[in-house]
């Protein structure tokens, strides 16, 4: 699935630099890189992890002589917690992510910033800008 994904992004950026005027320069990412090394990513893991634990400590005592259907609703209650909390992790990071690219792509004129794992060869690697503008 991630190659039919990656060739169709490979395909959809030569469709788009050959059948129009614009600039054909392009970047490229190592995500796996900016995962590392962003310092956002570090942050917000350990904000997350932080939430997570406290969040664990309030649902044993809410779970405290609850047994049955109370239980359940309470575990299910806290399942809920613990996943707009991830949410809205993942929501952070990738606003963060996509306000980088929109910065770099438009400061170094970049007509498009693809991942490098989808990008056989070429282009111009700009993953410590992105990490860089990262906030």
């Amino acid at each position: 699935m991630k190659k039919i994904i990656a060739g169709l992004m490979i395909a959809a950026s030569m469709f788009t630099f050959g059948c129009s005027g614009r600039n054909a320069d392009f970047g490229t990412v190592d995500m796996s890189k900016i995962e590392a090394e962003a310092p956002i990513v570090k942050t917000t893991q350990e904000d997350v992890t932080k939430k997570m634990t406290d969040l664990k400590t309030q649902m044993d005592k809410d779970m405290e002589g609850k047994t049955g259907d109370d239980a359940k609703k309470v575990a299910e209650d806290y399942g809920a917690k613990a996943k707009l909390i991830q949410s809205e992790a993942q929501n952070k990071l990738k606003a963060s992510l996509d306000t980088a690219l929109k910065q770099v792509s438009d400061e170094k004129k970049l007509g498009a910033i693809l991942d490098k794992r989808a990008v056989p060869q070429g282009g111009t690697d700009v993953t410590g800008d992105v990490i860089a503008k990262m906030k």
